[in-house]
């Protein structure tokens, strides 16, 4: 009875939304996680594709002369996708939901990709193949230790607001912070772990495996931006 008792007191915990509102259709478990893996993979392709097109010499001057104009545009299209996927979980259907994730992947996708061409191809091989191992690593003990995770989920949320606050602090002084860069690692290591414990305790639907797929990508772009920048040579 108290498992029973637990495990629906974690579903409406870990969902975004009242589960019993919820009349998506339910997919098999192996669909809902090759959506969501396939929703991961296509948004490091955006990526890509936006390092490509940067490094056309025409696109490339057109970006970096506007460059707070493009990042700010970013900025605003990234907020505007997260409340767009959020008012999509509530609503029935899951298109909405799905353009959210594409605002979201678009707008830091093309931010991401381009500071790629900055650096030589051999770091961003190994930033990419770091994010790799780590991704298997912690998804593998996020699902061989969920209850771990989901302990410490607040201790990361504050972990991260804390990086957050010191970043800028230290960007307003002029201060040397790649220490940061280890401790934001560490932070998204420990939310990967979270959040494959989370989507596996969530209902198989897609618009369950489009939300937790944001949330898994947001975790590993983090984690290669700050590799490329630990081990990365610029051109």
């Amino acid at each position: 009875m108290s498992n029973e008792s637990l495990n629906i007191r974690d579903e409406r915990t870990i969902s975004p939304f009242d589960p019993t509102l919820d009349h998506s259709t339910r997919i098999s478990r192996r669909q809902y996680n090759l959506i969501m893996g396939g929703l991961v993979t296509l948004g490091f392709a955006v990526i890509a594709a936006a390092a490509f097109l940067v490094m056309t010499p025409a696109f490339f001057f057109m970006v970096y002369e506007n460059y707070g104009l493009v990042l700010l545009a970013s900025v605003v299209v990234s907020i505007g996708g997260v409340f767009v996927l959020a008012r999509g979980m509530r609503r029935e259907g899951f298109g909405q939901a799905l353009v959210g994730y594409g605002m979201i992947v678009g707008s830091i996708g093309f931010t991401t990709g381009m500071i790629l061409p900055l650096y030589d191809l051999p770091s961003i091989a190994n930033a990419f193949v770091g994010t790799a191992i780590i991704a298997t690593l912690f998804t593998l003990l996020g699902s061989v230790y969920p209850q771990v995770f989901a302990k410490i989920r607040g201790v990361l949320s504050v972990a991260l607001l804390g990086a957050i606050v010191v970043g800028l602090v230290g960007s307003f002084m002029n201060v040397s912070m790649a220490w940061l860069d280890y401790v934001v690692i560490a932070v998204f290591c420990g939310l990967i772990g979270y959040d494959t414990y989370r989507a596996q305790q969530c209902e198989s639907t897609v618009k369950m495996a489009i939300f937790n797929a944001a949330q898994i990508w947001l975790d590993l772009v983090n984690i290669f931006i700050r590799l490329l920048a630990i081990v990365g040579r610029r051109r």
